[in-house]
Order: structure tokens, then C-alpha cells, then sequence
């Protein structure tokens, strides 16, 4: 049994170490829900969200352009949101790169909107279940503000923004294909990508040995770049962000770290993960202080 020893001045508030719940959907092949939670924890150990799991429908498909489509359908999306809107989440993550930038800055944005929208009708549908429960049918409804969103793409686009005008490599699991539409979505979004490395693969991401992904993304670094980026939520990142950090001399940002910094970021909480770039973003401090 594990066991968490805290500093002798510590005090626990409610306000402080509540953590914020969100609906989370994810594509149906997600393996990684344990780094997410890993990168939402606060500097004593704490989980800062509550991450709520759902998934998409199983589709028995390659990882490719075909799968990324049906993943990411804005409907789909909404009726997951309905699916875990019970637990009344303060916002909702849609986890997945792929899946956010495969139909491009439009799409991106109708996912967000089918997420809100979706997660605010929901909520004002089961206040109305429970008042005509307690026999209040005609209670005056309750206005429903937008619940927060984030899509990975989206979280990793406002990492780049949030550093300011830099030059960016990626590294990627994908194929050829899908890579060019992740190279794509980044430049409509005004992203200065200067080279990018894909691995090839269509399938059983989960599985790539963390020292593959450290070899990935040294092939993807350039001298111009200032910065890295590492696609799909699928890919285990968590152990090697600060050794690569190190190792190259300039910030690396994995797609489940940016997920979670920008889902943090919209509940007003700070991010105290691997990373030095989005800790200092957040205020944190510059060293993790939560072992890896």
C-alpha cells in the first residue's frame, strides 16, 4: 500500500483540493486514461480533475483517415456528452488529436460547439427530471451557461499561442496520411511548422515503448524549431517530457499534457506536470513536484 506524506504545514481546503470534474470522451481504442489523470495532479499529489471516461462506439478499424472521420462525428461527440452529462461535469475534453484536427479549423470548432451545446442541454433536461420528481414540474427553469470545452488540437494550438511566435517540429505516430492532415490543421491555424516526423503507425499506439517515442521526437527536432510538439493522446509521453526538455534545450509538448493544461486552465487551476514550458505558463513551479 501506497501512502502520501504531506508537509507539515499543510492544510487541507475543500476549495483547494476539490477536484473540478469533466465529462472526458474519448475515442473507443483509448488506453491512456492514467497519463491524463497523471498530468492533472496538483503539487501535494492531488488529482485537480476528475477526469469522467466515456467512450465512442467501437468501429474495428485501422488507424488512419477513415477512422479519424468516424471518430469524430460532432453528433457522436454530443450523444457521448449526453451519455456522461448525469454526472454533471463543470466542462468536457474531447481526447483525442486525430480525431480534432482531421477535418480542420472547422471542424475543431463544431466540436467544441456540439460538446456545449450538448452538455447545456443535458444539464437544463435533468433539472427538470428532478423538479418534476420533487413534484415542481413548474418551477422556473434554471439558465444554463456553456459547459467549458477543450479538443487535444485545440489545447496544443493555444500551448503554441500562449508561448508566442516560435517555430514548431512535431512528431507523430501516424501514417503519411494522416500526418500531412496534422501538418495541415497546424498551418490553417497560423502554426509555423518546419518538419515533421511520423512513425507509421495503424494501430495499437499504446504499445510504443517509451524509448521509441524519445527516438521519435529527436528525429523530429531541428535547430529552427523552438519548440516540440508530440501527437495523439494514445502515446505514452508522461515519463520522457522532462528528460527530452532536457536533452534538447526547448519546451516539449505531449498531446495528453496539453489536454490537460488547457482543461486546467479554463477551471482556473494551475499546471504542475512534466513540462517546464506550460508549468511556467501556469505560475507553477519550474520543477515538477510530483515524481515521475
Amino acid at each position: 500500500m501506497t501512502s502520501t506524506h504531506l508537509p507539515s504545514d499543510f492544510q487541507l481546503q475543500a476549495s483547494d483540493h476539490e477536484a473540478t470534474p469533466i465529462g472526458t470522451v474519448v475515442p473507443y481504442d483509448m488506453v491512456l486514461d492514467r497519463e491524463l489523470r497523471r498530468f492533472s495532479k496538483d503539487d501535494y499529489g492531488f488529482d485537480q480533475l476528475d477526469l469522467l471516461f466515456t467512450r465512442t462506439r467501437f468501429e474495428p478499424m485501422a488507424v488512419n483517415v477513415g477512422q479519424a472521420l468516424e471518430i469524430s462525428r460532432p453528433e457522436l461527440i454530443a450523444d457521448a456528452v449526453r451519455a456522461i452529462s448525469a454526472t454533471r461535469p463543470a466542462g468536457y475534453i474531447y481526447g483525442c488529436t486525430s480525431g480534432s484536427f482531421v477535418r480542420g479549423l472547422a471542424g475543431e470548432r463544431s466540436l467544441i460547439e456540439a460538446m456545449q451545446s450538448a452538455g447545456r442541454e443535458a444539464s437544463a433536461a435533468a433539472d427538470l427530471a428532478v423538479d418534476t420528481a420533487f413534484g415542481e414540474p413548474d418551477a422556473e427553469p434554471e439558465a444554463h451557461q456553456d459547459p467549458t470545452a477543450v479538443t487535444t488540437s485545440g489545447a496544443l494550438v493555444e500551448a503554441v499561442q500562449a508561448l508566442g511566435g516560435i517555430k514548431v517540429a512535431a512528431a507523430t505516430p501516424y501514417d503519411d496520411e494522416v500526418g500531412a492532415l496534422f501538418d495541415q490543421f497546424f498551418a490553417e491555424a497560423g502554426v509555423d511548422l518546419v518538419h515533421t516526423a511520423n512513425l507509421g503507425l495503424r494501430g495499437r499506439i499504446w504499445t510504443v515503448p517509451w524509448q521509441t517515442t524519445y527516438d521519435l521526437v529527436r528525429r523530429a527536432d531541428t535547430p529552427e524549431a523552438d519548440v516540440l510538439l508530440v501527437s495523439c493522446t494514445n502515446l505514452p509521453t508522461y515519463q520522457v517530457l522532462d528528460r527530452l526538455e532536457q536533452d534538447l534545450g526547448k519546451p516539449v509538448i505531449s498531446a495528453n499534457q496539453a489536454t490537460v493544461w488547457a482543461a486546467l486552465r479554463q477551471a482556473g487551476r494551475d499546471y504542475f506536470g512534466p513540462g517546464a514550458a506550460l508549468r511556467s505558463l501556469s505560475g507553477a513551479p519550474a520543477e515538477p513536484a510530483v515524481a515521475a
